[in-house]
């Protein structure tokens, strides 16, 4: 929704929005009136208190038990809107069980 209740409760200031309100012709893309047209968690200051997972009236911004891994880089640590979007259950099943931490088997014989 863009409200941004969760990057006003970050006492860090690790998430950085941007919101936009929907064009013409973009009401099938968004149920609300604004999106997050720039969303960002910057790991490095994130201190996982859990006051973004907290503020956020819509449930879209949790904490999880998987481990992120290790970088070379201080960019491989924020996270873009693209890197936090988890695939849809059904319609891309092994990207699904990926992104929530599971373990995903391919070429699995029933």
């Amino acid at each position: 929704t863009a409200c941004g209740l969760c990057a006003v409760a970050c006492p860090a200031e690790a998430i950085t929005m941007e919101a936009a309100e929907r064009l013409p012709g973009e009401e099938h893309l968004y149920r609300e009136e604004k999106y997050a047209a720039k969303y960002e968690i910057n790991m490095l200051r994130c201190i996982f208190c859990g006051l973004c997972e907290e503020a956020c009236p819509k449930d879209a911004i949790y904490l999880s038990e998987t481990f992120a891994p290790a970088n070379y880089s201080r960019k491989g640590f924020i996270y873009k809107k693209e890197d936090l979007v988890i695939p849809h259950p059904i319609h891309e099943k092994e990207a699904y069980e990926k992104a929530r931490g599971g373990r995903v088997e391919i070429n699995k014989k029933d």
